[in-house]
């Protein structure tokens, strides 16, 4: 079985107690043949402590906390996030606010405490964040309080409903901004058209939820879709479909009529993927989440004609 392995933070990699590579913020593949051999992460300078597993069933089907598997049709993409189990109680950030007090701190993990006169809530996050910015809400967002944290490489928003002591959305931005009617955030994506996302969010205090009103996409000044090669024309059309934004652009007539059922025949994915080594070279790879820890690869191909798209195929 083909095994691509990821940490967010620089380790070793053992098989059996023999050292196999270093990894850290970059992939290392393997092919490895059952039996499975007993497989360590050894982080470096005191960046966590050692993990031992076996890849088979067991670890695929139920990884851990600090584990995100892929199923990649074929192979399995792992992803190992930095732990802090061990690490000692220290406040990142507190604010008390009239109604409500938020704290992010760590103790055994990184935590989100939400404490109000009339209950309390809880959640671990699955990152520690170098920092942690508070604000409360006003006008139709007064039962909010919006919690922005994050590091270099990684910023999210997650908006807290005080009388409903939950998280109501959490989601990646590079800036928001808050006005008495509602909040935008603003997402830049690293993809071919560089595309920028903001998205305006209203809250119903009535359905205590919070729904998204409008969405504006904007892709690089220096993109030129006209000018794209026929093998990335699929890549720049998943991407704008994706996000959004004028994706007919890249369709013939025949697959345009039927643009509006699109939506039903690629599902609810969350991203794409160039196929990986042992998938045919034709294929782009959908990425659809299973559960909170792990996600599943489908893959599709594009036909195309004069540089529009002529027909789609699930394989």
């Amino acid at each position: 079985m083909y095994f691509y392995f990821f940490c967010d933070f620089p380790a070793v990699i053992k098989f059996q107690g023999v050292i196999f590579g270093t990894v850290d913020h970059s992939v290392k593949f393997c092919n490895l043949e059952e039996p499975y051999p007993l497989t360590e992460i050894c982080p470096l300078m005191g960046s966590g402590t050692n993990f031992a597993f076996y890849p088979d069933g067991e670890f695929l089907n139920n990884p851990p906390k600090n584990a995100y598997i892929t199923d990649l049709k074929g192979g399995y993409f792992i992803r190992f996030l930095k732990t802090d189990n061990n690490c000692e109680f220290s406040i990142i950030n507190q604010t008390k606010f009239r109604d409500a007090t938020i704290t992010v701190f760590t103790e055994n993990g990184c935590k989100v405490s939400l404490e109000t006169p009339t209950g309390f809530f809880a959640e671990t996050l699955a990152f520690t964040p170098d920092y942690a910015e508070f604000t409360h809400g006003e006008g139709l967002n007064s039962d909010l309080i919006f919690a922005a944290m994050g590091g270099a490489d990684k910023k999210i928003l997650n908006v807290y409903g005080i009388k409903e002591h939950a998280l109501l959305l959490s989601t990646v931005i590079d800036d928001f901004s808050i006005t008495p009617a509602g909040f935008t955030c603003t997402e830049r994506l690293k993809d071919i058209a560089k595309h920028e996302i903001s998205r305006e969010y209203c809250y119903s205090q009535s359905d205590s939820v919070i729904k998204e009103q409008s969405r504006k996409v904007r892709s690089s000044e220096n993109f030129d879709r006209e000018k794209l090669s026929e093998r990335l024309i699929p890549y720049a059309f998943t991407e704008e479909f994706l996000c959004g934004g004028d994706f007919e652009f890249y369709l013939a007539e025949n697959v345009k009529e039927n643009a509006d059922k699109l939506g039903g025949f690629f599902g609810e994915f969350i991203g794409i993927t160039p196929p990986p080594i042992f998938r045919n070279s034709d294929e782009i790879g959908f990425i659809y989440k299973l559960t909170e820890r792990k996600y599943s690869v489908e893959y599709f191909t594009f036909e195309l004609s004069e540089h529009k798209i002529t027909n789609i195929k699930k394989i």
